[in-house]
C-alpha cells in the first residue's frame, strides 16, 4: 500500500441515509485496506445512491458480518486472514450455507500464489479475483461500479420474479378481493423496477365524491411498505407531492418531475386510482412516462372487472336467498309455483328412502343447485380443464350467502364439491368415490347435471336423455336404477318449467 495517503475517521451515518445507500462488506486483516478502500470510494455513486461500508477483520468476523447484512450489494474479501484460506471459506460460507447467491463477491489478495486465480475461479462462486498490487483506485471504482450493476439486475430479476408469483398466486381466484390485493401488490412490485430505482410505488383508491381526503393505500413497495398499507395517502406520500396531488385528482393529468410520478388511474365506475413512484434515481423518459400511464390504466381496468364480478356475484346471492325464501314457502305444497328442480329432487328423495326429515333440506339445496347449474357446465372435449374453472367459479359465488339457510347451504357446498365427482372413483377432483358419494350428493350432482345441460340450449328431454346416459359408472347402481324406474314421472317435473325459465 501506498504510504501517502492520509486517513480520517469517518463519520457514522444517519439512519435514513443507511435505506438510501449500497451496503459495501469489507473483510480483511489489513486495517489500512479499509482505510484506503473507504478514501478510495468516498465520493463514489450509483443511480444516486452512495455506500455504506462495514467492516471485518477475520473470516469468522466477516460470515457474521454476512449474517447480519444479506442485503449487502458487494463482499470485498481478502483471501489470506487467519488462515491461508479463510477468504474462500467465507466465499462458500455465503453460498451455500446462507444460500445468497446475489451478493458479488470480489476476492482481493496481497499472495496470488497462495490461491491461483484459475483454481479460485472454477471452484468457488465468485464473482471477480484482484491482487492488491493491482488494484489502484481507478480499478477498484470499475469493478465496483461493475458489480453494482450486476447486482442491480439480478436484484431486478429476482423482484420481479417475486412479483410474478404474487401475479401468478392471485389468478387462482382473481375474482377474491383478497387475491385481487395480491395480484395489485405484485404489479406494483413488477412496475417498481420495470421503471428502475424507485425508493417507494403506492397505489392509492380514489374516492371520486371525497376527493383527495378519501384515498387510501392498497399497495405499497418500497420503503416502509407495510407502514403504509391502508393509509391516507397524504400521510404517505412526501410533503413536496402533496402541492402537485389535487391538481393531478381534478385534471386527470399526470406528473412526472426529477424524483416524482403521480399518475391517475381513470376509472368509469366510482372508484380511480392514483399511482405515486416517488425517490426515483432519475427522470423518466418518455417512453418510461408512457409505460407508466399504460400500466395504470391497465391496473385500473383489472380493479373496475372485479368490481363488476363481485357485484353480479352478490346479486345472484341476494337473488337466491329470495328464492330460498319462496321456496320454501311453495314447498310441499300443490303451488304450481314450485321449482322443477325441487318437484324431482322430492320425488327421488321418497324414492331413494332418504329420511323424510331431510326431504326439504334436499329439495332447497337441490333448487338452489338447479339456479346453479349455468355456472357448473362444462364443454364436450374439454371436461377437465372446464371442471376446474367451474368449480371455481360456484365456490366464488356462494361466498357470503345468507347464513339462515346453513343446513341447506352446507348441503349445496357439499354438493358444489361433488359436482364432477363419479361414484366410481374417475372424476374430479377425485376425493370422493362408493358409498363417500352420499344418496343425496348423487340426487343433487344429478339435478346439477340436468340443468347445466339445459343451460346450454337443450330442451328439459334432451337434458335428461344426455344426463341420464352419462350416468352410469358417475353414480351407484341403485340410483340410476331409480332414474331409469321413475325417468316418465322425472321428465313430467321437468317439463313444469314454465315458471322457471
Amino acid at each position: 500500500m501506498n504510504d501517502h495517503f492520509l486517513f480520517a475517521d469517518e463519520p457514522a451515518p444517519s439512519k435514513d441515509a443507511l435505506n438510501e445507500r449500497w451496503k459495501i462488506l469489507i473483510v480483511d486483516d489489513e486495517p489500512e485496506v479499509h482505510a484506503v478502500t473507504r478514501l478510495a470510494l468516498s465520493d463514489f455513486k450509483f443511480l444516486g445512491r452512495q455506500l455504506e461500508f462495514y467492516s471485518a477483520e477475520s473470516g469468522e468476523e466477516g460470515c457474521r458480518l454476512m449474517e447480519e447484512h444479506p442485503d449487502a450489494a458487494i463482499i470485498l474479501l481478502d483471501v489470506v486472514m487467519e488462515t491461508d484460506d479463510a477468504g474462500l471459506k467465507v466465499a462458500k460460507y455465503i453460498r451455500e450455507d446462507l444460500d445468497n447467491h446475489f451478493t458479488r463477491i470480489i476476492l482481493r489478495t496481497g499472495q496470488p500464489g497462495q490461491a491461483p486465480e484459475r483454481t479460485v475461479i472454477i471452484n468457488y462462486d465468485i464473482n471477480d479475483y484482484k491482487s492488491k498490487t493491482e488494484l489502484t483506485a481507478q480499478k477498484l471504482f470499475t469493478a465496483v461500479m461493475s458489480s453494482l450493476r450486476s447486482y442491480r439486475d439480478i436484484m431486478s430479476i429476482e423482484h420481479s420474479r417475486r412479483g410474478l408469483e404474487k401475479i401468478l398466486h392471485a389468478t387462482t381466484d382473481l375474482f377474491c378481493e383478497q387475491s385481487m390485493d395480491q395480484l395489485v401488490e405484485g404489479l406494483v412490485q413488477q412496475l417498481s423496477w420495470l421503471i428502475g430505482g424507485a425508493r417507494q410505488v403506492l397505489y392509492a383508491e380514489v374516492d371520486n365524491e371525497q376527493g383527495t381526503n378519501g384515498m387510501t393505500v392498497r399497495a405499497a413497495f418500497g420503503e416502509e411498505a407495510e407502514v403504509m398499507l391502508h393509509r391516507s395517502v397524504k400521510a404517505a406520500l412526501p410533503v413536496s407531492a402533496l402541492r402537485e396531488l389535487e391538481q393531478v385528482i381534478q385534471t386527470r393529468e399526470p406528473y412526472f418531475s426529477d424524483d416524482l410520478a403521480l399518475v391517475y388511474c381513470q376509472a368509469g365506475a366510482k372508484l380511480g386510482g392514483l399511482l405515486c413512484l416517488s425517490g426515483l434515481a432519475r427522470p423518466l423518459n418518455q417512453k418510461e412516462q408512457d409505460l407508466l400511464n399504460l400500466f395504470a390504466q391497465q391496473i385500473q381496468l383489472a380493479l373496475n372487472n372485479v368490481l363488476r364480478e363481485q357485484d353480479t356475484q352478490d346479486f345472484i346471492r341476494r337473488s337466491l336467498d329470495h328464492a330460498l325464501e319462496l321456496e320454501r314457502d311453495h314447498l310441499f305444497s300443490e303451488d304450481k309455483q314450485l321449482h322443477p328442480a325441487a318437484k324431482v329432487a322430492v320425488l327421488l328423495a321418497q324414492t331413494l328412502d332418504i329420511q323424510i326429515n331431510r326431504h326439504e333440506q334436499v329439495a332447497l339445496a337441490a333448487m338452489i343447485a338447479a339456479l346453479l347449474a349455468p355456472y357448473s357446465a362444462v364443454a364436450e372435449g374439454e371436461e377437465r380443464a372446464q371442471a376446474r374453472l367451474a368449480y371455481e367459479r360456484l365456490h366464488r359465488i356462494l361466498r357470503g350467502f345468507n347464513s339462515e339457510n346453513s343446513d341447506v347451504l352446507k348441503l349445496v357446498l357439499e354438493a358444489t364439491d361433488a359436482r364432477f365427482e363419479r361414484y366410481d372413483g374417475a372424476g374430479f377432483p377425485g376425493l370422493l368415490s362408493g358409498d363417500q358419494f352420499s344418496l343425496e350428493l348423487q340426487l343433487i350432482v344429478f339435478i346439477m347435471q340436468v340443468f347445466a345441460v339445459q343451460s346450454q340450449g337443450n330442451t328439459p328431454q334432451q337434458a335428461l336423455q344426455k344426463a341420464m346416459a352419462h350416468a352410469p359408472g358417475c353414480f351407484s347402481e341403485n340410483f340410476v336404477k331409480v332414474l331409469h324406474d321413475h325417468r316418465g314421472l322425472i321428465q313430467e317435473r321437468l317439463l313444469r318449467a314454465d315458471d322457471h325459465s
